[in-house]
C-alpha cells in the first residue's frame, strides 16, 4: 500500500506525474527508503540508516569514482547538476522526487511526439505505450534497455498490486450502450454524452528537447498515469 506521506509529498513535488505512477516507480527503485544508495556494477554491504550515513556514504563513493544513484526516485548523479543536487541535499525526499518526476516528464514527453507509439484507432493505447517507454528512458536514457532488463514490467506489475491494494471498492462505470440497428441512435432532447464504442487498454507496453506535441497526441490531462 503506498504511504500516506508519500501521497502528500508526491501532491507537492510531483504534481505533473501521476501519485500512483511515481508510487510504482518509487517502490521499484528505492522501496520508499529516502536514504537508499544504488551502485552501478557493485552493491553496498547495507544501505545508510540515516541522512549522516548517506552523506558520508556519497562522498565516499564519489571519491572512489563509483556511479550511483541516490534516495526516493534513485536520481543518478549525473542528473545532479541540472537540478542543483550535492551529496549534501540530494536525499531530500521532495527535492529528490521533483527530479525523478522532471526526469520521467521529459522522457515522457519525448516518447510521445517522437511518433513511434502512435496507434490509428485507440488514443490511450498512444499514452501507455509512450509511458512505458518512457519507463524505459527513466531508468536507462533510451527506449528500449529497460523492456530487456525487465525494469517496465516491474514497475507495471507494482504499479497494478498499488491499485488492487488501495481499491477496496471499485469505481462506478458506466453501462455501456448496444446498437440495436445500424441507423444513427436516438437521444432524448437536451442530452449531452456522445456514446463511443470502448477500446482495448494496450496492457504491454530522450532526455533531449522535443518538438512541440501534435494536438491529438496530447494527453487529457498534466499527469502521466497508469
Amino acid at each position: 500500500m503506498m504511504p500516506l506521506d508519500f501521497l502528500s509529498l508526491a501532491h507537492d513535488c510531483a504534481p505533473q506525474i501521476s501519485p500512483a505512477t511515481m508510487a510504482a516507480i518509487v517502490r521499484t527503485e528505492s522501496g520508499f527508503n529516502p536514504y537508499a544508495i544504488g551502485i552501478v556494477h557493485g552493491q553496498l554491504r547495507r544501505q545508510p540508516s540515516n541522512m549522516a550515513e548517506a552523506v558520508a556514504t556519497v562522498h565516499a563513493l564519489e571519491a572512489g569514482g563509483w556511479n550511483f544513484s541516490v534516495g526516493l526516485a534513485q536520481v543518478n548523479r549525473a542528473n545532479w547538476p541540472t537540478f542543483g543536487l550535492t551529496a549534501e541535499n540530494a536525499f531530500e525526499p521532495c527535492r529528490n522526487l521533483a527530479a525523478g518526476a522532471a526526469i520521467l516528464h521529459r522522457c515522457f514527453t519525448a516518447a510521445v511526439t517522437t511518433g513511434k507509439f502512435h496507434a490509428q484507432t485507440d488514443y490511450r493505447a498512444d499514452v501507455q505505450a509512450a509511458l512505458r517507454a518512457s519507463l524505459s528512458c527513466y531508468a536507462s536514457g533510451n527506449f528500449s534497455t529497460g523492456y530487456q532488463t525487465g525494469y517496465v514490467q516491474r514497475v507495471v506489475e507494482n504499479a497494478a498490486a498499488q491499485a488492487f491494494s488501495d481499491s477496496f471498492v471499485p469505481s462506478i462505470a458506466p453501462i455501456p450502450v448496444v446498437s440495436m440497428d445500424s441507423g444513427a441512435p436516438i437521444r432524448a432532447p437536451g442530452s449531452e454524452p456522445e456514446v463511443r464504442k470502448l477500446s482495448r487498454r494496450d496492457r504491454d507496453g530522450v532526455n533531449a528537447a522535443s518538438p512541440d506535441t501534435p494536438e491529438r497526441l496530447k494527453p487529457n490531462s498534466s499527469a502521466v498515469v497508469f
